[in-house]
């Protein structure tokens, strides 16, 4: 059985590369894609979590300020 075009050619390496690299690109990017979903998740969390701590350390130091300010503070050591 003979080919109608004849033999097949030889692909170039440089042909060859451009093809396995855009193969892996679109590999990468889907992997990137589903790594940022994931990271906005945790950036979400983490934000709460930080707000919950701020929101904490701010009333510490009022409370800290008003003993300071009506010297219980130094009454208590």
């Amino acid at each position: 059985m003979s080919l109608p075009y004849g033999p097949p050619v030889l692909v170039s390496p440089l042909i060859r590369g451009i093809i396995y690299g855009r193969i892996k690109q679109k590999r990468y990017e889907k992997q990137e894609e589903i790594w940022r979903e994931e990271e906005a998740e945790r950036k979400i969390l983490r934000d709460r979590q930080l707000a919950k701590l701020k929101a904490r350390i701010a009333i510490e130091e009022n409370e800290a300020l008003k003993k300071l300010e009506t010297g219980e503070l130094f009454e208590e050591l």
